[in-house]
């Protein structure tokens, strides 16, 4: 081989390397866009979410941005080009939200915002087709606006991750003031259902507040073997801390002393809920546990049974419209009616599963939560769609939002009922239990304070227990107090009842102060 021919074959294996890092180059700007929205919205509520919910979005981000790139390089032929394009295309797709919230002040319909947003990035995009001139300096100041961009989410995410290590619901802190032993064997262990309506509002309050009478769905249930508490009332004023101290059968002291109580990071109450007392104590005499909920409000990471996008308020449905796809319906949309109707099939295969496991064999203990009648209100009295005319919270909670409020609740009585009767058909000595985690939740300018934060602590309580005598609701009247209540009955253990207490929403989650009850 003479010495050109060496030169040559040198030259071209140099190139190889040369030619991959330019791609790369190309690339990395883009990818650093795709993964802004993401970072930044869980940076945004990272009190509330779990590490593990961001990968699947950053990784269909880089996977649909490269493919992109990938395309566009066998395109054009040019790295440069092809980076500025991708990025282009990024910022088309995931940036929508933010000319949207920039335009605002023009009062566009959503149609002709993204009509004018898409005119504005194919100009772009045809500009920098037709371009001859290099457009590596254009890709070089991309990348380092986007890796400014993305940095910021970033290190405070990194930072948050480190300095709020997980609490297991193993941590003996937890319950140390109030431990719970185990029972002993039971001579009868019947299937237990803790079914728990969201927002379900107590009778006294739907007459007097909604001017509505539930005493026709309060006598099919007594008729159905239930006893109702006319005075129970929650512990707390938001979802998931009723609920974790529900089937924690405990008030959640124990937070507030391992993680302080300036504390924002509410994560502890997920994992709570995910794994309680109320269902390690059930494995421990032979129950097997079936965890069952019509959203992600009691899952630490996500709900297995459904969707990621199913429900409108998950992080990946939120994520999703912040891009194009917010103006988008039908199946693959994320507009309000869209993620409405896959809100709505996905209540009718939540109710199913619950249906189903009526079947299994058991013992069981079966843990089902509905977000149902809380809003969004999607649903009429007979199940038939709505639509309600706003998204803004202080109208879902104003006096329209009320109105709303109502047919919702009916028709899930009706899925109760339906419920109910589906369990005793197969197993006629179930336990079960109908709490709703909280009462109704209303503006501040619906009713005065006062009424307001009394409202919230009234919610429903039902609870049958065939083969017991003198069934009666839990005193104190706390809902923290109703399983302990079911399992003394069941399990003859010798829970002590908890002094009855609630608090208002705080300025931090884990600083109550005493609420007045009336």
């Amino acid at each position: 081989m003479d010495a050109a021919a060496v030169q040559v074959d040198q030259t071209s294996r140099a190139a190889i390397p040369r030619a991959a890092l330019l791609g790369v180059a190309g690339l990395l700007p883009a990818l650093l866009l795709a993964a802004h929205p993401a970072l930044t919205l869980f940076e945004e509520n990272q009190t509330e979410l779990p590490l593990d919910v961001i990968w699947r979005p950053l990784g269909i981000s880089f996977v649909a941005t490269a493919a992109l790139y990938s395309v566009l390089m066998l395109i054009t032929r040019r790295w440069a080009k092809a980076g500025a394009l991708t990025a282009l295309g990024v910022l088309w797709f995931f940036f929508y939200a933010t000319f949207r919230n920039d335009t605002s002040g023009l009062h566009l319909s959503g149609g002709v915002a993204v009509l004018l947003w898409t005119v504005l990035c194919a100009v772009a995009a045809v500009a920098i087709a037709r371009t001859r001139r290099g457009l590596a300096n254009l890709v070089l100041g991309v990348g380092v606006a986007a890796l400014v961009l993305t940095l910021s989410p970033a290190l405070k995410i990194a930072s948050f991750q480190h300095r709020h290590p997980a609490v297991k619901s193993s941590d003996a802190r937890l319950w140390a003031a109030d431990p719970l032993p185990p029972p002993g064997p039971a001579a009868k262990r019947p299937d237990i259902y803790v079914l728990i309506p969201d927002d379900y509002a107590r009778a006294d309050v739907l007459r007097r507040y909604f001017h509505y009478d539930n005493s026709a769905f309060a006598a099919q249930l007594r008729r159905r073997g239930f006893t109702i508490s006319s005075n129970a009332r929650s512990p707390y004023s938001d979802s998931e801390s009723n609920i974790a101290a529900a089937l924690n059968m405990g008030y959640l002291d124990g937070l507030a002393t391992i993680l302080g109580k300036t504390s924002q990071d509410v994560r502890p109450l997920k994992t709570l809920m995910e794994d309680s007392r109320t269902s390690q104590l059930a494995k421990t005499v032979g129950y097997r546990y079936v965890h069952l909920d019509s959203d992600e409000v009691t899952f630490a990471a996500g709900n297995p049974d459904i969707s990621s996008v199913a429900t409108p308020d998950s992080y990946p449905s939120l994520w999703l419209r912040k891009s194009v796809l917010r103006e988008v319906g039908g199946r693959f949309g994320f507009n309000d009616g869209a993620q409405d109707e896959r809100f709505r099939r996905n209540y009718g295969s939540s109710f199913a599963r619950l249906d189903s496991v009526a079947a299994q064999p058991g013992p069981k203990l079966v843990v089902f939560h509905t977000l149902l009648p809380h809003d969004p209100y999607i649903f009429g009295a007979h199940g038939q769609p709505v639509t309600f005319p706003s998204t803004s919270d202080e109208v879902i909670h104003s006096r329209l939002g009320m109105r709303y409020y109502l047919p919702q609740l009916e028709y899930v009585e009706r899925l109760l009922l339906h419920a109910v009767d589906t369990i005793r058909n197969h197993s006629k000595g179930a336990v079960i239990v109908i709490q709703a985690d909280e009462g109704f939740e209303s503006g501040d300018k619906t009713f005065s304070e006062a009424t307001a934060l009394d409202i919230r602590v009234k919610g429903l309580l039902a609870l049958s227990l065939p083969g017991v005598s003198g069934v009666r609701a839990p005193q104190p009247p706390n809902t923290v107090n109703t399983m302990r209540y079911v399992y003394n009955e069941l399990f003859g253990t010798r829970y002590s009842m908890l002094p009855t207490r609630s608090a208002p929403d705080g300025d931090y989650p884990y600083q109550w102060e005493r609420l007045h009850v009336r």
